[in-house]
């Protein structure tokens, strides 16, 4: 698999529904479309089931809003899925579910700034602002690090109003959150939660009383967000008022995972064996489990699979300090289900740094989709 099949990279959520809605209707045959429910504003999270085989893999995107380059990643590979020929025995032997926006409100928020940014613009005009964003975006960093309090330049570079918004009620919750926080629309660029300022991985599942003591302790987000309160409705890492508490995209998704384990405790052929929950950005794999919840045949089920998946991306393999995020739920509580997180791009800078370098991101996509089926084959 050393094709790329999507020649758009910059997507508007009409424009990521327009496509589906194009690859739905000219492969009806091949793909199963399941809405799995629904946001608090009445957008649906929609699931595409491909291929026929008795194993199932359940992959998702886009948990924070600005990670779009993850909704990118599986449009892309649904496409390969469906259109690279040598996959024909993978998908005798595999169904994948796929989600390809499961934080749909957050991708319309952060997406509304992008899409308008770059609307008509050539690959290298991509590139040269993405560039500059990601750029300006790192040396914020390092003056955080230093110890500097100004203003965060990363804010100038793409322009934002709140009216890009074209969902009145989405657009009235996000104008509150962002007074209540003492921010202006420029944050839109980052949004990471929901349209109820809940950020959907922070809403733990396992841990939550947890979570809100650490969000008390901080206070802001990390570095280049540290004008960004945690511990209200917000734009990002705002764990919510209780488990699934205004986040139901946490909870279709439970009902989902919990629809395909249903299959490992019945006496049938089919079996739920991974799940791949990709984020942006930093090329880093975060996938082993609680030690109180490892046992042996566990520890080298995970170890196998980060290392496949490693060793063919490049990527870090990462040990969380707090393993108090969703995945680590799934982690946890799931047994012989390999289930992995991964950063996408090696670049910093959400929503858009990942495309500084096309040539870069087109290497990376391939090398994931390649660290999918290879890791697949320990299953």
């Amino acid at each position: 698999m050393n094709k790329i099949f999507l020649k758009s990279y910059i997507f508007s959520y009409n424009g990521v529904c327009n496509y589906l809605n194009i690859l739905y209707k000219n492969n009806k045959e091949r793909i199963e479309k399941i809405c799995i429910g629904k946001t608090s504003f009445g957008y649906d999270i929609d699931c595409y089931k491909i291929g026929k085989g008795k194993k199932h893999v359940l992959l998702f995107a886009l948990t924070h809003g600005s990670e779009i380059v993850t909704t990118y990643f599986l449009l892309e590979f649904m496409t390969t899925l469906l259109k690279e020929a040598s996959l024909k025995e993978i998908l005798e032997k595999y169904t994948f579910h796929l989600i390809p926006i499961l934080n749909v409100e957050g991708f319309i928020i952060s997406s509304s700034v992008v899409s308008k940014n770059f609307l008509g613009k050539t690959l290298e005009e991509i590139e040269s602002l993405s560039k500059r964003y990601l750029n300006i975006y790192n040396k914020d960093d390092e003056n955080v690090k230093s110890g500097c309090h100004i203003f965060k330049n990363f804010y100038n570079v793409l322009d934002t109003s709140i009216f890009d918004i074209s969902n009145f009620r989405l657009r009235e919750s996000v104008g509150k959150i962002i007074k209540k926080c003492g921010l202006d629309s420029r944050v839109m660029t980052i949004w990471a939660a929901n349209g109820c300022g809940v950020d959907p991985n922070s809403n733990s599942i396992h841990c939550f009383k947890e979570i809100k003591r650490l969000r008390r302790k901080q206070k802001v987000a990390n570095l280049r967000y540290n004008d960004i309160p945690v511990t209200i409705p917000s734009p990002m890492s705002y764990p919510g008022e209780c488990t699934f508490g205004n986040c139901p995209e946490n909870f279709y998704l439970y009902l989902y995972i919990k629809k395909l384990c249903r299959m490992n405790s019945l006496k049938i052929d089919d079996k739920f064996v991974a799940i791949f929950s990709y984020h942006s950005t930093g090329g880093q794999i975060y996938g082993l489990p609680n030690i109180n919840f490892l046992s042996k045949e566990k520890l080298l089920l995970y170890k196998k699979g980060m290392d496949i998946y490693s060793k063919i991306t490049g990527y870090e393999i990462m040990e969380d300090k707090y393993k108090f995020g969703v995945m680590d739920y799934y982690r946890e509580c799931l047994d012989n289900v390999l289930s992995l997180t991964i950063e996408l791009s090696k670049l910093n800078a959400n929503p858009i740094g990942p495309f500084s370098n096309i040539e870069l991101l087109n290497d990376e996509i391939i090398e994931n989709k390649n660290a999918i089926i290879a890791t697949l084959d320990i299953m």
